[in-house]
């Protein structure tokens, strides 16, 4: 298990030319030049802190060149219990590169249920994608995935520069269960979780 403190990774020189490469070429999906700060990474990462990794998998969405990767794995997610999802495949490279251990999927989020490989129970989804510039079938179809490898019970954690109003596109069905504006980051961000209920919300009739 990986360790507090312990990133597990190395970065790379070339990490920003990267990034700007891909912003320029995928600008809705990159959603921001900076990456997120560490008090942002920290923050989506803090509900794992004393989590139990007995069984099961976190999901990490739209990971770039791994900031909250990182986070996770200081946190003390175990690199073998983390699956980073990229759609862009020189961020991936970059990812795999980076973090021995941890599972990299190089797809769309929207696939992610296709390429899991019947691993096993989904315990954490945790998201950096731009729902707010991403088109919304997009945005609705991502929402829907992550509701359905997402276990019982299972935590959702997501963060937006929206610092008013409620997060888009999150299934009515689940929970939030904390929320935290992070000023230390550039531009101020706010990291909302919520909860999938226990068992299958009963409507009546």
């Amino acid at each position: 298990m990986t360790q507090k403190g312990d990133p597990s990774g190395r970065r790379g020189g070339n990490e920003p030319l990267v990034v700007l490469r891909e912003l320029l070429r995928n600008p809705r999906d990159i959603g921001a030049l900076c990456p997120s700060s560490a008090a942002l990474a920290d923050e989506m990462a803090r509900p794992f802190e004393s989590f139990f990794w007995r069984d099961g998998y976190l999901v990490e969405l739209g990971a770039g060149t791994g900031p909250v990767t990182e986070a996770l794995l200081r946190m003390g997610v175990p690199p073998s219990r983390l699956i980073a999802v990229e759609k862009s495949a020189p961020l991936a490279y970059c990812l795999k590169n980076r973090f021995a251990g941890v599972h990299v999927l190089c797809c769309p989020a929207e696939e992610l249920g296709s390429r899991l490989d019947g691993r096993g129970p989904v315990r954490a989804v945790v998201s950096s994608l731009p729902f707010r510039s991403l088109p919304a079938a997009v945005s609705v179809g991502i929402m829907r995935e992550a509701e359905r490898i997402l276990a019982p019970g299972g935590l959702f954690v997501q963060f937006t520069y929206a610092l008013l109003g409620e997060m888009p596109f999150v299934p009515r069905t689940f929970r939030k269960v904390r929320s935290k504006i992070i000023l230390r980051n550039m531009p101020p961000a706010k990291v909302e979780v919520f909860r999938k209920p226990k068992a299958p919300i009963q409507t009546a009739g």
